[in-house]
């Protein structure tokens, strides 16, 4: 099982580093088939791994394995050490299996680039990156394998190096994602200061020698500021939308199956810290909620395809907040692993759409698509309804059991179930607002002017076949776990993290039917609002201009850092930097060109000169060697 781990964590990475190596010795479609087959390699990996992990007691599940020591300061030490256990084999498949899905699928969708070679080396480098956060065996690992999804979203979200937007967003990306790892390295100190190791087992079993609850709580909340970075929550979220900019399979890839699940994992995998410092848990659960609402209305008023999407993706990662925070673990991991499977189908579903039209991404420019393109409308119906929570898919099963386990949970547990079931009416309302402009009504004139043909293409072979499966599994992923009936997944992690919620069968069916009642209430009102028989959509000006702005999050973050930044940097510029350095610089070189000067006029090439100079040296030293004599 521990070679199998090995395997799965470094495999992606050996593809990354050949195709850095060979370079132009290995063709453009060769570098998409050794990544693809690199991640294949991993899930198969992890697969043996968990066959191997259930044959054995739930309370032998989990094996660490150090490879070397890393760093060593003092009695302090951290070796480059993995741990296989239930949560972390479900990561490793849910992260490989979606990912080998995506890669695969990147092959037909990158073909012709200009730079594929370059494009699945950092795809295998970030596969490899997240591999390593969600195996890593202890806090320092964890925190390296956050950095290094981080650059991989840089470098991913900017691939097109010569589009502006682009290189706007993958620098957004990075420096919100960087604030969180400068918070989570901040915990790390005041924990190697309070309980001297990082590791998890030493840190969960000594919390209670932790000197005050003040530095639990700083812990907790700079653990909390990394997760909420990563996965875009309020208020580290305006970089999501704008990573949209990227090519579409990174965007599956990171910013719907794996890199913002991250800050999930986290407070799930840190649940004994959180539980510890109850009040940051709540904040998180409060976040999220907040979150889902926030997304879900700015969603209403998007009119790019992707960031619907993008929107839709902060909003359930909401819920997973909502469920982690409220300490009902495998049910946020149930979502988690439910959404890898639609949103990654949605995302792919999108590229299918946008190659089709020329790269166009506007759906008010789409429309008339459904007896076009056919299956992808089939794919993207299966994912909308997953998305909205309609039976039998698998958002219904996961997103309303982290409702109900809101229900169990108190006062404050239902104010964020409320919100939850406001979310669901308007998850329903933006993702058929998508799928009727796109695919109702009769072709736009955009859409005729790019027919060629009777029919436009449906997809290749590896853009067909990947989004069949993710389809597949949008429609099955659910009935793996079905509340009140059976739990496997919730059992599976529960040595490693148990929740404290179990909602009643009556709070499972209050709960379902509410929630369904109004997904479909939201699609009648899509339906009435954008169908083939479209109706005037009411106009609520001012609310529309304050959702289209995204609430003025961009214009506060600029207001409040970079307008500020851009003063202190120009005033340091003109009454610091020129006079001083730069004047000071300027004095140095035309004292040195001065003294320069002088000393060529001195050599004059004529010996009477020199031997003079030397006289009168000689001279000079025998008055002071006699004056000090004296």
């Amino acid at each position: 099982m521990i070679v199998s781990a090995w395997i799965c964590l470094l495999s992606p990475l050996a593809a990354a580093v050949l195709i850095t190596v060979l370079g132009t010795r290995i063709s453009r479609k060769g570098a998409g088939y050794l990544t693809a087959l690199s991640v294949f390699v991993s899930f198969i990996s992890a697969l043996v791994a968990l066959f191997v992990l259930v044959r054995e007691e739930p309370e032998e599940r989990s094996h660490a394995s150090t490879l070397w020591t890393w760093l060593s300061a003092g009695e302090f030490e951290v070796g480059l050490r993995i741990l296989v256990d239930p949560l972390s084999l479900l990561m490793m498949l849910i992260v490989s299996g979606v990912g080998a899905l995506i890669v695969a699928y990147s092959i037909g969708y990158m073909h012709g680039s200009d730079e594929e070679r370059r494009f699945f080396a950092y795809m295998g480098l970030f596969v490899f990156s997240m591999l390593l956060l969600v195996q890593a065996g202890d806090l320092l690992i964890l925190l390296a394998g956050w950095g290094l999804v981080g650059l991989c979203s840089y470098l991913l979200i900017g691939y097109d190096q010569h589009r502006p937007a682009a290189i706007a967003a993958a620098k957004k990306a990075f420096i919100m994602n960087a604030v969180g790892d400068a918070t989570i390295a901040l915990a790390l100190f005041v924990l190697v200061q309070q309980v001297e190791t990082l590791e998890y087992g030493g840190v969960f079993g000594r919390i209670d020698e932790v000197g005050g609850d003040w530095a639990m709580t700083l812990v907790a909340l700079g653990l909390l500021g990394g997760a909420v970075a990563k996965s875009a929550q309020v208020p580290f979220h305006t970089w999501l939308p704008d990573a949209m900019e990227g090519p579409t399979p990174v965007s599956a890839l990171i910013h719907a199956a794996t890199m913002v699940t991250a800050g999930v994992y986290m407070l799930v995998r840190l649940n004994p810290i959180f539980e510890e410092a109850a009040g940051i848990q709540d904040l998180a659960a409060g976040i999220g909620a907040v979150t889902l609402l926030m997304a879900g209305l700015i969603a209403l008023v998007q009119t790019d395809i992707k960031r619907v999407i993008a929107y839709s993706t902060m909003s359930q990662i909401g819920y997973m907040f909502l469920g982690a925070g409220l300490t009902s673990y495998g049910n946020g991991m149930f979502h988690l692993m439910t959404h890898a499977f639609f949103k990654a189908l949605l995302f792919l579903a999108a590229g299918i759409i946008i190659h089709a039209l020329v790269m166009e991404q506007d759906i008010r420019r789409m429309g008339g698509l459904r007896h076009m393109l056919p299956r992808t409308f089939a794919a993207v119906l299966i994912g909308g309804l997953a998305l909205s929570g309609i039976p039998p898919l698998s958002g219904f099963f996961s997103k309303d059991s982290v409702l109900a386990a809101a229900l169990d949970a108190g006062l404050y547990g239902q104010i964020l179930w409320a919100a939850g079931l406001v979310g669901a009416f308007l998850t329903a309302l933006y993702t058929f607002r998508m799928i009727f402009l796109v695919f109702g009504g009769e072709p736009s004139p955009f859409v005729r002017e790019h027919l060629h043909r009777p029919k436009l293409d449906e997809p290749s072979m590896w853009m067909a076949w990947t989004v069949g499966a993710l389809a597949l599994l949008a429609v099955v992923g659910g009935w793996i776990q079905i509340a009140g009936v059976w739990h496997p997944l919730s059992d599976f992690i529960e040595p490693v993290a148990e929740s404290h919620v179990e909602p009643t069968l009556a709070q499972d069916i209050l709960t379902s039917v509410l929630a369904v009642a109004l997904g479909l209430a939201g699609i009648a009102l899509a339906w009435w609002l954008y169908s083939a028989r479209r109706r005037a959509v009411p106009r609520l000006a001012q609310g529309e201009r304050v959702l289209e702005r995204k609430l003025f999050w961009d214009e506060a973050y600029d207001l409040a850092f970079y307008r500020p930044a851009t003063w202190i940097a120009a005033y340091a510029y003109r009454f610091v930097e020129q006079p001083l350095i730069a004047g000071s610089i300027k004095g140095l070189t035309a004292g040195a060109r001065l003294l320069s000067g002088r000393t060529t006029d001195v050599q004059t090439g004529l010996l009477r000169t020199y031997v003079l100079a030397l006289g009168s040296g000689a001279a000079l030293l025998a008055l002071v060697f006699l004056a000090v004599r004296g």
